[in-house]
């Protein structure tokens, strides 16, 4: 039994999914999202830690996959996500 924590990151909103993997069988636990509603970078960045750190005390994930960031049109907005 495997339990893999998702991530698909945003700096105003971050998603997560929790899944629970044996065998060939999976299947989900939880999943939701972290808002951020201020505009200080540093804030979201301590809220998302927050949330992100409560999915893992709460699930004790074995594996984690973070989503690939990808701008076409902002590297701004790439570089403040990374």
């Amino acid at each position: 039994m495997s339990i893999i924590l998702g991530i698909d990151p945003g700096s105003r909103i971050t998603g997560f999914g929790i899944i629970e993997a044996t065998g060939g069988t999976i299947r989900h636990l939880d999943h939701g999202t972290i808002k951020t509603k201020t505009d200080a970078m540093g804030e979201r960045l301590h809220l998302i830690y927050q949330g992100i750190k409560q999915a893992i005390h709460q699930y004790q994930p074995q594996d984690v996959s973070i989503e690939q960031v990808f701008f076409s049109r902002n590297p701004q907005s790439s570089l403040k996500v990374g």
